[in-house]
């Protein structure tokens, strides 16, 4: 009764039961999704309880009595009444020797919960410094930062059976182990044990191949995240500020890069796809410069939840070292604004788009990566009157997001803003999503149109138009 109608301020409370549903009691009766229970069937439950609780109680009170006659009887005992307090049970003995257990209930909050400061402590100048001569994979950029951000508790990092893709279990485990957890082929249980480590205020990253991130358990985050986003923001809600969930899914094997893999692995339609989820970021990742810029944004604290795509294989470096990421925010890789066509790319694509834009001939290509959604570089671009292709190893992320961007700015942007788009993509001639087969990367860009080559003859062939 104390715990049903105590005085709360909306912070959810729960009785958290270990058992099985009905257990000693009315098992048959109460073994269905919704019962209503007659009072006297009620009452005769509340005594059955009652009478073995206190029964447990009384073995209880032997067993911590008989603790007399043991070597160091007296610690032992202070040890259960410490494990009892944990159980959040209060452990008495009265002057005859009678012991009386009872139930601690509370404390209710009655206030907002303290703000928490999200933003991870490091060391700068110990991050890794990248030659721009050199080839990266992502996942070892990952594993030399992770070895500095780590040093702060709050980052944890849980991989599924494929944390060699990610480099995230190398780099915390360098710092403590502990932290650095590993799940085995159980991608809906990692989601879970990341979302809990980010809502007790870490720094949550979790880590698979694009195609195993569990759609439902992913929802289902994205729905606690807006409820505690929601008390946040009420007058009078319960969290205050720093109370959101910081969890970033560090997703491997995107666009072409699993390779022979094939359908099952092949990372081409997972952005599209989670592009619905709110409230959940789409970070395509083009540079090792840029994956140690991604993570030192992520690390100032109340990013939210943040799907980044990486690359498997090694690349080369593209941007500066003092190169800042900034969420929804396209930049000129290549070439200006006053070039005679533009290419957007984002990922490994970016790479081929440079290389498509040198093959152009005495066309001036210019190339911008949009590693997320730049809604107003956009339609910029597609307002220019030069050609623009939209050069994408998936099912047409970028291309999805101008259409929507397209629409809903159609009141104050130019109707013709889509007659210099190209669009090429892993889309089926019907424009149809699909998932992709087995095959060399070469053989895959070839197949899409999507080498630098193709790239080019088809800007040549929209300029001639």
């Amino acid at each position: 009764e104390r715990f049903r109608f105590g005085p709360r301020n909306g912070k959810p409370t729960a009785i958290v039961c270990h058992g099985t549903k009905g257990h000693g009691a009315l098992s048959d009766f109460l073994n269905k999704h919704k019962v209503t229970v007659p009072d006297r069937l009620l009452e005769q439950e509340m005594a059955l309880q009652a009478g073995q609780r206190q029964d447990r109680v009384e073995e209880f009170a032997r067993f911590y009595h008989d603790l007399h006659d043991y070597p160091d009887g007296g610690l032992l005992q202070e040890s259960l009444a410490e494990i009892a307090g944990g159980m959040r049970l209060d452990v008495q003995r009265a002057a005859s020797g009678s012991l009386s257990v009872s139930q601690v209930i509370g404390p209710v909050m009655t206030s907002r919960v303290p703000p928490r400061d999200k933003r991870v402590q490091y060391d700068a100048t110990l991050l890794p410094r990248l030659d721009p001569a050199k080839d990266y994979a992502a996942s070892d950029v990952v594993t030399l930062a992770m070895k500095v951000f780590a040093r702060d508790r709050r980052v944890v990092s849980i991989d599924a059976d494929l944390a060699t893709t990610s480099g995230l279990e190398a780099g915390v485990a360098a710092v403590d182990q502990r932290r650095a957890l590993n799940v085995g082929v159980a991608e809906a249980n990692m989601m879970g044990i990341g979302e809990a480590f980010a809502a007790l205020g870490g720094n949550a990253w979790i880590s698979t191949f694009c195609p195993f991130f569990d759609w439902k358990v992913l929802r289902r985050i994205a729905v606690g995240h807006q409820e505690r986003m929601e008390a946040m923001a009420a007058a009078d809600g319960w969290l205050s500020d720093g109370h959101g969930l910081d969890l970033t899914l560090l997703a491997t094997g995107a666009n072409l890069e699993t390779r022979t893999n094939g359908a099952t692995h092949m990372g081409n339609d997972d952005n599209t796809t989670f592009d619905a989820m709110a409230h959940l970021k789409m970070i395509d990742v083009s540079c090792p410069q840029q994956m140690l810029a991604v993570m030192k944004w992520v690390m100032e604290g109340n990013r939210g939840l943040l799907y980044v795509r990486v690359m498997r294989t090694p690349s080369a470096v593209l941007y500066p070292s003092d190169y800042e990421f900034e969420f929804g925010k396209g930049a000129f890789i290549y070439g200006s604004r006053d070039y005679d066509a533009v290419i957007v790319s984002s990922g490994r694509g970016v790479h081929e788009a440079i290389a498509a834009a040198r093959e152009a001939g005495g066309v001036r290509v210019a190339v911008v990566d949009m590693p997320s959604i730049d809604e107003d570089l956009l339609m910029e671009l597609c307002s220019s009157g030069k050609p623009v292709c939209l050069a994408e190893q998936n099912n047409g992320y970028i291309l999805q997001n101008l259409l929507k961007v397209q629409y809903q700015r159609r009141h104050t942007q130019t109707q013709n803003a889509l007659q210099g788009v190209l669009a090429i993509n892993t889309l089926s001639d019907a424009g149809r999503p699909q998932f992709i087969h087995s095959g060399t990367y070469e053989e895959l860009i070839e197949a899409f149109g999507l080498t630098p080559s193709r790239i080019a003859n088809a800007i040549q062939s929209a300029l001639n138009r």
